[in-house]
């Protein structure tokens, strides 16, 4: 699986010094670089990235009243923030950023070993996803089991859920939502497709398509989202795989 990332540090040596240690990691791929909080938080809401590296010590226009103020203001414009995982200098901000519900608290400078923990976590988060989704439109509730999703699509701002018995169910939340929320054998493969790997018959990269077995749906994949195919290919290839 892939993750995108975004920093907002104004310290362009550390900021080299962080995108320098995490080539070594690559399923993580930068989104973009802010220097100061308005930047930075045009730039989380233009890229809606999974993790942003921020020193709370970063000028802005709400700098003298909260140091995290740029977390609180995020929360203005989207119910699907970023996961935070602060880089700085100095242990002082620690308890605001428990406050502040960020996932880790590094200081600089990081080395390799305490970026790969803190990776770890962040995928060990990612990978405990509830196995039910509630479905809330207008009062009415549908629960839906997870392993009975196959594919999920996207509409406008609604996202349309297909499920193993041939339902549809159309929900009122961005598949980017969907992306956060479901386990990790869910792949975006598509800018308007979310698969469930554990239902692939057959990857065709010729045709750019994914089989979903059982079915006679052929599902494109993009060319931004071919990396994440090869490593969903990775994955079904582990195990007992016989090739002719």
């Amino acid at each position: 699986m892939a993750y995108s990332y975004v920093i907002i540090d104004a310290f362009e040596e550390d900021v080299k010094r962080l995108k320098g240690a995490l080539t070594v990691f690559p399923d993580y791929e930068c989104l973009g670089v802010a220097g100061c909080e308005n930047s930075g938080l045009d730039l989380i809401l233009k890229t809606t990235p999974d993790i942003v590296f921020l020193d709370v010590e970063i000028p802005g226009n709400h700098f003298n009243m909260s140091l995290f103020s740029i977390i609180t203001e995020l929360a203005k414009y989207t119910n699907n923030p970023p996961t935070f995982i602060v880089v700085t200098a100095t242990q002082t901000y620690a308890i605001d950023a428990i406050r502040n519900d960020v996932l880790d608290y590094v200081l600089k400078p990081i080395d390799s070993f305490q970026l790969r923990k803190v990776l770890m976590r962040y995928e060990k988060k990612r990978t405990e996803k509830p196995q039910i989704l509630c479905i809330k439109s207008h009062g009415d509730h549908k629960f839906v089991n997870v392993d009975d999703l196959i594919y999920l699509k996207a509409d406008n701002n609604t996202t349309d859920l297909f499920l193993n018995g041939g339902e549809k169910i159309t929900a009122f939340k961005t598949l980017k939502t969907f992306e956060q929320a479901l386990p990790a054998h869910f792949t975006r493969i598509h800018h308007s497709y979310i698969i469930n790997s554990k239902c692939v018959s057959r990857i065709n990269f010729g045709k750019s398509t994914c089989t979903i077995e059982n079915t006679s749906n052929l599902i494109p994949f993009s060319k931004s989202y071919r990396e994440n195919v090869k490593h969903l290919k990775q994955r079904l290839d582990t195990g007992n795989m016989l090739y002719v």
